[in-house]
């Protein structure tokens, strides 16, 4: 029988993660939650401690790397003789053994490989949040996807792998609280301005530079339309992705006061952005393995107009809780369907059963259920 858990990711983002890291927040979010007593071992980000308790079933313990390690071991000569997929195992062993505990790696093939190499007979759980090409993961192996598109795509590499879906989530008691106008008055938007949002990263996979070329098409026929950008504009320095961010924020100043950008926020603000929009839009040109940013509009009680590519037609449903974007998706396609959805009068009753639906599967308590849930079902019943 299970009686202890151990989550470990990349050593990118501490735990919590105090900006965007949506891998991060649903270790977070999850391991607290859990029923099960559980460790999560993740790296050291300046002004974490070494230890932290999070409450009776959760603790975090954080992986440091000295300068001069960093320096002598990895950067060097490389030999790094007690690299971090063995420092996530010396902290399992100082928990828990084999027998009694599973390790939950979560959206890393190659920290995966390195666990499994050093420990053969250990219980292991891949959660793989995006799509990868799986390299080095054969069909023996337990794995976790938030989405039946995910599961499909990893069942097509590796025909025989068990696979289990279990979704990602939001707060619900955040999204409980009706929030207040006052981002609407600091943002410079008026009573009878219609509000458009867009949520995410501004890359090109996100489709952000055409929402842009198409919302200045719409507010030469509605001048009381805004376009909300929540979105960090210079992530990238250099490359295709500098690249594309100067042609939005060139794009952005075209439309003039029409468009505000607020930069990145981070998630624990997300509610209150969501709530001054009339529309929430991702026109993702990718397929996305689940998309927060639609559930969590629609927790929000907005309307969704979203790419049906990948696993955000699992639960934007058109006509019943979302509005999907015609494909294949143009300049002028975006225009039109923006313009059926604002003049829909069937709108707030979609978005209505839209918070009911994502309430009633997305919740935090809801996605930890479903994953304690799987976990015992491989491995209490082995």
């Amino acid at each position: 029988m299970i009686k202890k858990i151990v989550f470990t990711v990349t050593p990118i983002f501490s735990i919590p993660p105090r900006g965007a890291a949506a891998v991060e927040t649903w270790i977070y979010q999850v391991a607290k939650r859990l029923s099960i007593s559980n460790a999560i071992a993740c790296i050291k980000n300046p002004d974490y401690p070494d230890f932290y308790k999070v409450n009776e079933t959760c603790n975090i313990h954080y992986i440091g790397f000295s300068k001069l390690y960093k320096r002598i071991f990895q950067k060097w000569t490389r030999l790094d003789p007690l690299p971090y997929s063995k420092r996530v195992l010396n902290i399992r062993d100082s928990y828990a053994n084999d027998d009694e505990s599973v390790i939950v790696i979560h959206n890393s093939m190659k920290l995966y490989r390195q666990i499994r190499k050093q420990r053969p007979q250990a219980k292991l759980v891949l959660h793989m949040h995006n799509a990868f090409e799986p390299k080095g993961i054969d069909k023996n192996t337990k794995m976790l996807v938030p989405s039946q598109f995910l599961k499909t795509y990893y069942q097509e590499h590796i025909p025989g792998i068990d696979i289990k879906v279990v979704p990602n989530g939001f707060c619900a008691e955040t999204y409980s609280v009706q929030s207040t106008c006052m981002l609407r008055q600091q943002l410079h938007i008026n009573r009878n301005d219609r509000v458009l949002l867009y949520a995410g990263r501004v890359s090109p996979d996100k489709g952000i530079l055409m929402l842009l070329q198409a919302f200045k098409k719409l507010i030469a026929e509605q001048d009381n339309l805004k376009l909300v950008v929540v979105g960090d504009p210079f992530a990238s320095r250099r490359g295709e992705k500098a690249e594309y961010q100067k042609k939005v924020l060139d794009a952005a100043k075209e439309v003039g006061d029409h468009c505000i950008m607020v930069g990145g926020q981070p998630p624990e603000k997300m509610h209150e952005y969501y709530a001054v929009a009339d529309l929430v839009i991702v026109p993702s040109q990718v397929e996305e393995a689940f998309c927060m940013v639609a559930a969590e509009a629609m927790a929000a009680e907005r309307p969704v107009l979203a790419s049906k590519k990948g696993g955000i037609s699992e639960f934007v449903k058109p006509g019943v809780t979302g509005y999907h974007l015609s494909e294949p998706i143009t300049v002028e396609s975006i225009v039109t369907d923006i313009t059926y959805v604002l003049a829909d009068q069937n709108r707030e009753q979609i978005a209505r059963s839209a918070k009911e639906h994502v309430f009633s599967h997305y919740s935090w308590d809801h996605v930890t259920a479903s994953f304690e849930r799987n976990i015992r079902d491989w491995f209490d019943k082995a």
